[in-house]
């Protein structure tokens, strides 16, 4: 069985070379890389002055550098030059790909370049469901965090951020790494918690939270990306959970439209 392809898609800039062998490492599975460079950066014109020379000469370089580095490493490597930072300039080439790689994992690079292609690019990137990465200077690279998930879809089911909340506390107490909560446990707290709004009285054909329901939910926000989980280490029955920076987030989010419209709690949960 071959293994899925993986887009990867920079904005051209003078440190691409720099970031890619960190991004190559972080994300280990690229099978094909794919460059966006304005026109402007190949053409040399009177115009120009010394600075503006070489920082084009800086960028070519640069590409250069990440060919070499996609080869040594058996990775296929294009670039990709458009005429113009525009939507459209960005958008069909992008496009042109999709089309030979309908069913590839993508991600993008949107780091350097103008921001007219970076942000372009990153547009791009929400209409195929790819991830977006950036690394300035020194720094790491990092996620941007979008999240995977239309926002009244958590509040669907109040028991989606009563686990959220479960999840956070660990990091309410001051602790810098997510609590690790065993699916049996966050099971039995979850369904102590009462929902006002879900009441009985209200809804007399609502049952109790069953196993599988629950099981449903923790699948359905993993599928989010707002909670991980993992095969307890010390017992191969039983999975740990934690909450992801999407999960913390997205508890945030939701705090603050309760702040702005006036509750001090969450309504609904007692």
């Amino acid at each position: 069985m071959d293994l899925q392809e993986h887009i990867h898609i920079i904005s051209a800039g003078d440190n691409i070379h720099k970031t890619y062998p960190a991004v190559l490492k972080d994300l280990r599975t690229v099978t094909h890389t794919f460059i966006f460079a304005e026109k402007e950066v190949y053409t040399n014109s009177a115009r120009d002055d010394i600075k503006k020379r070489m920082w084009k000469c800086a960028i070519r370089d640069a590409i250069d550098a990440v060919n070499t580095i996609s080869l040594s490493r058996n990775i296929s490597c294009a670039l990709v030059c458009i005429d113009a930072a525009t939507f459209d300039a960005i958008r069909d080439p992008v496009l042109g790909i999709f089309s030979d790689h309908q069913d590839a994992r993508y991600s993008f690079d949107i780091s350097a370049g103008s921001k007219r292609l970076s942000l372009g690019l990153f547009s791009m990137s929400l209409w195929l469901g790819g991830n977006s990465y950036y690394a300035f200077g020194n720094s790491p690279l990092r996620r941007v965090p979008v999240p995977a998930f239309p926002q009244q879809d958590l509040l669907s089911n109040p028991y989606n951020l009563i686990i959220l909340t479960i999840l956070f506390r660990g990091q309410e107490t001051g602790k810098k790494t997510s609590t690790l909560v065993p699916k049996e446990t966050l099971f039995n707290e979850t369904r102590t918690w009462q929902i006002s709004a879900y009441d009985k009285s209200e809804d007399p054909n609502r049952t109790e939270l069953s196993p599988a329901a629950f099981s449903r939910l923790l699948l359905t926000l993993a599928g989010w990306n707002l909670i991980h989980g993992d095969t307890d280490p010390e017992n191969k029955q039983e999975n740990l959970y934690q909450l992801t920076s999407d999960g913390e987030l997205a508890i945030y989010v939701y705090l603050a439209r309760l702040k702005k419209r006036g509750f001090r709690n969450a309504p609904g949960l007692t």
